[in-house]
């Protein structure tokens, strides 16, 4: 049994309307489960997370620590005496009976602290995924309902601070995080089969909520919308940028900073919300820190939104004839281009469409002529920098988004919602949607402090530590732990595009199936192109498959893409894959199709050229508990 010490000590009235927040304070109190009768358990609240544990244990078998990382936030409701809320067993939150009435006190006078958090749980076949857990704190210690309200605020404010906390001390260690003060989001409504802005609504916004982080989003309403929004708006108002869609809009984005006379000052951390049918980005960026996936790609990619983790990524610049065109996942000509392309109009299938398409173009096998030159690189170098940036950004007026809370900056005082209806409650607390629940409901019991649905009342007899509270938690800002780092980049390739090539280079002439360079590991969900490749180790991973390969060869080497068994360890006389720095494509007919980023360009002669460390993006935390994993 692990026993934790509560310290008895005056609470000056000063002290308790404090908002400042030491990361050495704690608070601890004693619960007792709601459904069984004399089990009781300490409750504790540090800089390291949540930890439960019954009173009784003889041993840490009943002990449940949820680590600061995996919480996003909590919520303090007030429960009208009228109000019933009823148990929904596929949101695994926790309900309140109000009818109880174990210790003498009114149902009004209970106060309810909800703590949000995803935490990982490894699963049958030894699969990893995370779990929507909301632990449901309710204080009924003092007969008057604003003592308990208080004694609520006091373990919110306390977990709001150890959060903020947790994100600055990340920030000092690896000068890669970032404090998000608003959120600039691109909607796409088209994106994959359509579904992008209910999959949006009704799956990420409630966990933007439950984390209180502030967005605005701008629904795209025709192409190069939100190309066109970046390269001219203010951007002022934000120090993040999301994409909800596929990489397509990712890749309108990417290009409209880009081309911003100021871009190098604009320095916006980019993030991805995966809604479309290729989704490569969000799939590299999860497989890199080895966040799950494959289950809960949205639920995966707004943890890492909110999360407050961001690195430094690589970005290809692409000189075509008349114009420069940036790319951030991969540069194509052939056959998996041709499948991209040619596979819309079976876009209602969604990410089907390309197994469709493939089985069609391998039936149908083209051939092209052509010219392909590169620079090989044999020993890359992986090392994964970080850096960050602290950023005073002025308050936007107006937002579409939900604030769970408001302080008022005179005060500084928590503002409760007195009263809050059934319908409010499941909103912004009970919400489960499709992307946090399995077909089948699993069983779990209230009475363990492990369990997905715990409930903990507390006892008269609870002692707290005192905490200071005066801090202020409006600003966020961690200017002084956070370096300003601007690297300023020569996007002129050493080489253009017209210029005679060096004696370095390899040139190589003939008919290709295809020719495709990623800097990414993952072109969609389950193809894995190149799995050595890192989010900025200064390389593309260049493969080339010339004519004569027979269509059994072809068809194994596109099974095996999903698992990144595809290219043999070798090269052979067909197969070819290099680590490269640049390459010159030079098509020798006017025909086949060539895609950047999965968006078909003007066919012609291309130059493309790696710039490592070029921008920011979003990613999860490294100490996260996949590393118990």
């Amino acid at each position: 049994m692990q026993d934790i010490s509560i310290d008895k000590e005056n609470i000056s009235e000063s002290d308790r309307i404090s908002n400042t927040c030491s990361i050495s304070n704690e608070l601890s109190e004693t619960f007792y489960s709601a459904k069984k009768k004399g089990s009781t358990f300490y409750v504790r609240l540090s800089k390291d997370g949540l930890l439960l544990q019954r009173d009784d244990a003889e041993c840490n078998k009943d002990h449940h620590l949820i680590q600061m990382c995996d919480i996003v936030g909590g919520r303090c409701v007030l429960q009208n005496k009228q109000t019933r809320f009823k148990r929904n067993v596929s949101c695994g939150a926790c309900t309140p009976n109000t009818k109880e009435n174990k210790c003498g006190f009114e149902d009004n006078e209970d106060v309810y602290l909800y703590i949000f958090a995803y935490v990982l749980k490894k699963k049958l076949r030894s699969s990893i995924r995370r779990e929507r857990n909301v632990i449901t704190l309710r204080f009924r210690t003092f007969d008057s309902r604003d003592d308990n309200l208080r004694e609520a605020e006091k373990w919110y404010k306390a977990l709001k601070c150890h959060r903020e906390n947790y994100l600055k001390e990340c920030a000092c260690e690896s000068r890669g995080n970032h404090v998000l003060k608003r959120l600039l989001v691109f909607l796409n409504p088209k994106s994959g089969s359509g579904k992008a802005r209910e999959l949006f609504f009704q799956e990420v916004v409630p966990m933007l909520n439950e984390a209180e982080l502030s967005y605005d989003v701008y629904v795209t309403k025709h192409a190069n919308y939100a190309f066109d929004f970046a390269k001219q708006r203010d951007l002022s108002l934000w120090n993040g940028v999301v994409a909800v869609g596929g990489d397509g809009l990712f890749h309108e984005i990417l290009n409209g900073l880009m081309q911003r006379i100021d871009w190098s000052k604009t320095s916006k951390i980019l993030g991805v919300i995966p809604c479309g049918s290729g989704n490569g980005l969000a799939r590299s960026v999860a497989y890199s820190y080895k966040e799950p996936y494959d289950s809960k790609p949205l639920l995966s990619s707004a943890l890492t939104i909110i999360g407050g983790h961001s690195t430094l990524m690589d970005i290809m610049k692409v000189e075509l004839e008349n114009k420069i065109i940036y790319s951030f996942l991969s540069v194509g000509w052939g056959l998996i281009s041709d499948i991209d392309i040619e596979s819309e109009r079976l876009r209602i299938f969604g990410y089907k469409r390309f197994t469709i398409w493939t089985l069609h173009r391998l039936i149908n096998l083209r051939t092209y002529q052509g010219k392909i030159s590169y620079l090989p690189r044999e020993e890359p170098t992986l090392n994964i920098d970080s850096c960050s940036q602290g950023v005073n950004k002025p308050r936007l007026l107006h937002s579409v988004s939900c604030s769970t809370f408001s302080y008022s900056k005179a005060s500084s005082k928590f503002n409760s919602n007195d009263n809050i209806t059934d319908s409010e409650f499941e909103d912004i607390i009970s919400l489960q949607t499709s992307v946090n629940c399995s077909s089948r409901s699993r069983c779990d019991s209230w009475l363990s402090s492990c369990s997905r649905k715990s409930m903990y009342y507390s006892i008269p007899e609870s002692v707290y530590h005192s905490i200071a509270e005066n801090s202020n938690n409006e600003g966020n800002n961690y200017n002084e732990c956070n370096e300003i780092t601007h690297t300023e980049y020569d996007f002129s390739p050493s080489i253009s595009m017209h210029e005679p090539l060096p004696s370095t280079w390899i040139v190589e002439e003939g008919e290709f199936v295809m020719v495709h360079a990623a800097c990414k590991t993952h072109l969609g969900s389950d193809c894995l192109f190149a799995p050595q490749s890192q989010l900025n180790d200064g390389l593309m991973y260049l493969v080339i498959i010339r004519s004569g390969i027979t269509r059994p060869q072809l068809l194994n080497f596109l099974i095996n893409m999903s698992t990144g068994t595809h290219v043999p360890t070798e090269n052979s006389e067909f197969i070819k894959a290099f680590h490269v720095t640049a390459f010159r494509l030079e098509p020798g007919q006017s025909q086949g199709i060539i895609t950047v980023d999965g968006e078909r360009i003007e066919f012609g002669a291309l130059h493309a050229t790696i710039f490592p460390k070029a921008v920011k993006i979003m990613v999860p935390s490294q100490n996260s508990s996949t590393k118990h994993f």
